[in-house]
């Protein structure tokens, strides 16, 4: 019984040590998803009021890289370097209204099923700049460290499987009359 104690204590301990391995690294990759679109919301947000040049837009896809959108005090897009089926896109206005009241939000967000971006929302002067690019790269990630990670915790409960079945193996031997 001592020794199911102690291989179950040390299973729960190599899966607690995995877990929070998979835990830090995702919350990693993701937070880092947040550090262009905000360089590219900071540049913009010194862009405001002059006359920047057009710049083309591109198609919202999970491949796009960052873009930025200016929204007018009515909410509305105003110029942005992206699309979404050819019109600029709409953020939730809740996004909108957290960036005005507390000048700035950070929020995953999923314009359409299969599309999936870290958006960064800044404000100035009523007008919100928002800015962000696709999760799928970093989700990709993601998926790549968990299968790692499942691997590392599988291999360290195959090794503490094979201690427990040989410590209880060798306790029977040693228990048997005439074996030395």
């Amino acid at each position: 019984m001592r020794r199911t104690i102690g291989w179950l204590a040390a299973a729960a301990v190599v899966t607690l040590v995995f877990g929070s391995l998979y835990i830090a690294f995702q919350q990693s990759g993701r937070r880092s998803a947040n550090v262009a679109p905000a360089a590219a919301a900071a540049a913009q947000l010194q862009l405001l009021g002059t006359s920047a040049p057009a710049v083309p837009r591109v198609e919202l896809t999970p491949d796009s890289g960052v873009f930025v959108i200016v929204y007018g005090t009515d909410d509305n897009p105003e110029t942005g370097t992206a699309t979404l089926h050819g019109v600029l896109p709409v953020v939730p206005s809740g996004v909108l209204d957290t960036a005005r009241r507390s000048g700035g939000d950070a929020v995953t967000w999923q314009p359409e099923p299969g599309l999936r971006m870290a958006v960064i929302a800044r404000s100035s002067a009523g007008k919100v700049v928002v800015a962000g690019q696709s999760l799928a790269p970093y989700e990709a990630t993601d998926t790549l460290v968990m299968a790692y990670l499942a691997l590392g915790w599988f291999g360290c409960v195959l090794v503490l499987g094979a201690g427990f079945a040989a410590s209880v193996l060798l306790g029977q031997r040693q228990r048997q009359p005439g074996i030395t």
